[in-house]
């Protein structure tokens, strides 16, 4: 097979090209991938050079501790994953079953690290909730099984007798690895949302809550309470996991190769609501208003890590807007909650720190 391959290629005006040996459409299609994680890395490297600063104010002018850990593990398996794909589509390779290993290895742990800076914002706006805890540790060993389950199976061969690579096995249940992560991302969001619905519109029955939620009176309260919340940059992850999945299976291609951009913008998403949460410019609960630091969009580390206290929230502004001027009960009750949890979990803290993902 590989001398009659050879034999053919002496005939071809350039015959090392991997385009020679691939039909017209499928060399096409190769191409568009270049293009698209060439795009991609550039992007993502992009997106790191203009948070230098606040990474090294993450590192240096905060206490580093588990979460932000969870925070950089995610970025750098991600960037790996991106520059792995990128390597596999331009560079010659004398091992594509080995390198395509190592692709999926860092699509298991970048779905991993970033379904887990999911998982300890919704722990933290729901805390102290154990049934949340335990549903949303669930989800988050399913996005890490479905990963491990699917993509070890994927293979790889060389194109005729070059050195470049091309995926020549994909597994019938690939889906999975894209569908259980919308499913973990889709009910954190909906999880967050819910509870910033419930502590901020003033109503008396779930039937009252959907009619705002859906376009009624209050709608752009509730807007201004999302956005707080930083919901807007998690609906952008739940659409990017559906325009993968919508794609018909005539375009199986593309959803293969969107893989690798929807994941990078799904953890550019997710860190960008950590470095807003840790540097004070969306609140860590969900709930209360977080503290006007004068920062823009491009924002930069704060000087105080523990500007999120919810005690400076003692009557909420929204609800007055729906004519009630009450005491806003939630804080003083998630405070003493809070207290608890800080004096267990770091004795040499002071014990009115509020909670946060850092």
């Amino acid at each position: 097979m590989t001398m009659s391959l050879m034999a053919n290629a002496t005939e071809l005006p350039n015959p090392f090209t991997p385009f020679a040996f691939l039909p017209p459409d499928v060399s096409d299609q190769f191409e568009r991938s270049r293009y698209l994680y060439a795009a991609t890395l550039g992007a993502y490297v992009w997106d790191i050079g203009l948070n230098l600063e606040n990474d090294y104010a993450l590192l240096f002018k905060h206490r580093v501790r588990f979460p932000t850990i969870v925070y950089f593990l995610s970025r750098a398996f991600t960037l790996a994953y991106i520059l792995a794909n990128f390597v596999y589509s331009v560079a010659p390779v004398k091992n594509c079953n080995a390198l395509v290993l190592g692709i999926s290895i860092c699509l298991v742990l970048t779905q991993a690290a970033t379904a887990m800076l999911f998982f300890l914002r919704v722990t933290a706006v729901w805390y102290p909730s154990k049934i949340a805890f335990a549903v949303f540790s669930i989800l988050w060993i399913a996005v890490l099984g479905a990963g491990i389950t699917a993509l070890p199976r994927i293979r790889g061969a060389h194109i005729g007798p070059t050195m470049q690579c091309i995926t020549t096995t994909i597994p019938a249940d690939i889906e999975v690895s894209v569908i259980m992560p919308l499913i973990n991302d889709t009910a954190i969001f909906l999880a967050i949302t819910y509870r910033i619905l419930a502590h901020t519109i003033v109503a008396d029955s779930v039937l009252a809550h959907l009619r705002i939620f859906f376009g009624g009176t209050g709608l752009s309260t509730l807007s201004r309470a999302l956005l707080r919340g930083g919901q807007h940059f998690y609906l952008i992850v739940v659409a990017t996991h559906v325009t993968i999945l919508v794609l018909p299976q005539s375009k199986r291609f593309y959803r293969g190769i969107l893989v690798v951009p929807a994941l990078a913008l799904i953890n550019a998403m997710a860190c960008l609501v950590f470095r807003k949460i840790k540097f004070g410019l969306i609140s860590s609960d969900g709930i209360s208003n977080p503290p006007i630091t004068g920062h823009s969009e491009d924002f930069h580390a704060t000087a105080n890590p523990r500007s999120l206290s919810l005690h400076s929230r003692r009557t909420d502004p929204i609800t007055t807007e729906f004519g009630s001027n009450t005491i806003y009960p939630l804080d003083v009750r998630v405070q003493k909650e809070i207290d608890k949890f800080e004096e267990g979990a770091d004795g040499s803290q002071e014990s009115s720190k509020p909670t946060t993902l850092a």
